[in-house]
């Protein structure tokens, strides 16, 4: 008997250290599976190109995040790319506590995480968002450990799940040959409200593809660079200016530009809406949205117009069209009332 035992849990041994190195993690002499260029840990800039930005920064395109968490650099290596292609924002998952140096006890610990989560009880780290309102897609990143999401991630989505309910999460992963359902159905269980696109994995024999896989992922989601239009917003005796969306709602808009329009009030300065007539077209434009103020949105029920003082909760009915820069909308936060000039800037 003592034999019959033996060998299933050597070859479970076996298999749970095979696994382990196929991840985003180093082999036990050290060395990375892909060593990216400049090599180094995620989070650190240690040998990085220092062209190639790292850690948490911002970007000009506001409608993406990039949340990533990364040992070996294989994840960050790909996080950059896509805020990169995207120029937009970006920010790293750190533990609390930095994971061990030394091989063979990071796995004791990843393993013991695992263990943990199952139980309910999620590792501590030091990164939080306050707000995903403005995003229309979260773009999460992270390294296979052990068949699962990596630890720190987890931690992250079971964090902020309230705030990522209803909002559009795009899945990007690495290993070194696992694959990547189990994480999609971590990621689900830890936020059941978000919509989740199609995920990106690369392996160690494809992640030197990332130059074109990448790309053709962004197109497929939907997420461009671009250069969004702008507008002038003459209202209140101030002047406002709004970036658009690059869809076919905020196109018909523009083309209708310059305009007169009467501002009104809704559900208690919540809101600042008006009738286009006729109609917006909503040809080739996504629906749902949970505006943050600011928000220059269509609700299609009753096709008005309606720019969001407040935050308010997501709902289907509602179309992101454009978003008021900076805190121009303060200048709209008044009773009444408001007559208003919207052109195109050029």
């Amino acid at each position: 008997m003592r034999k019959l035992f033996f060998l299933p849990l050597m070859l479970l041994a076996s298999l749970a250290f095979t696994t382990a190195c196929s991840e985003d993690e180093p082999y036990a002499d050290g060395q990375e599976q892909t060593t990216p260029p400049g090599g180094g840990d995620g989070g650190s800039s240690e040998g990085n190109d220092e062209n190639v930005p790292d850690g948490n920064v911002d970007g000009t395109n506001g409608r993406y995040l990039v949340v990533y968490c990364s040992r070996t650099g294989n994840t960050q290596r790909m996080a950059q790319a896509i805020r990169s292609a995207l120029d937009c924002d970006m920010t790293v998952v750190e533990p609390e506590t930095p994971y061990e140096e030394d091989y063979d006890a990071m796995l004791d610990r990843a393993q013991a995480e695992l263990a943990a989560i199952g139980q309910g009880n999620y590792p501590a780290i030091t990164t939080a968002v306050e707000s995903f309102a403005g995003y229309d897609i979260v773009f999460i990143g992270y390294p296979i450990w052990f068949g699962h999401m990596a630890t720190p991630m987890q931690t992250f989505l079971h964090n902020h799940a309230d705030l990522l309910a209803g909002k559009r999460i795009a899945l990007f992963a690495s290993s070194g040959s696992s694959g990547i359902g189990t994480s999609e159905r971590d990621a689900a269980s830890l936020v059941p409200d978000a919509s989740f696109e199609e995920s990106l994995l690369l392996t160690s024999g494809t992640l030197d593809d990332m130059g074109t896989r990448i790309p053709a992922w962004l197109e497929e989601l939907g997420a461009r660079r671009g250069e969004n239009a702008s507008v002038r917003i003459t209202a209140n005796g101030q002047v406002l200016t709004a970036t658009m969306e690059d869809n076919g709602a905020a196109r018909d808009f523009l083309s209708r530009l310059p305009i007169d329009v009467t501002l009104e009030d809704f559900n208690n300065i919540t809101e600042k809406i008006f009738y286009p007539q006729p109609e917006l077209s909503l040809d080739d434009t996504p629906r749902g949205c949970a505006p943050a103020p600011g928000d220059i949105t269509i609700y299609e029920p009753w096709g008005n117009v309606a720019i969001f003082c407040k935050e308010s909760g997501y709902s289907n009915s509602l179309i992101k069209i454009g978003h008021i820069d900076g805190n121009g909308i303060e200048a709209l936060r008044v009773a009444g009332e408001i007559q208003a000039t919207v052109e195109r800037l050029e």
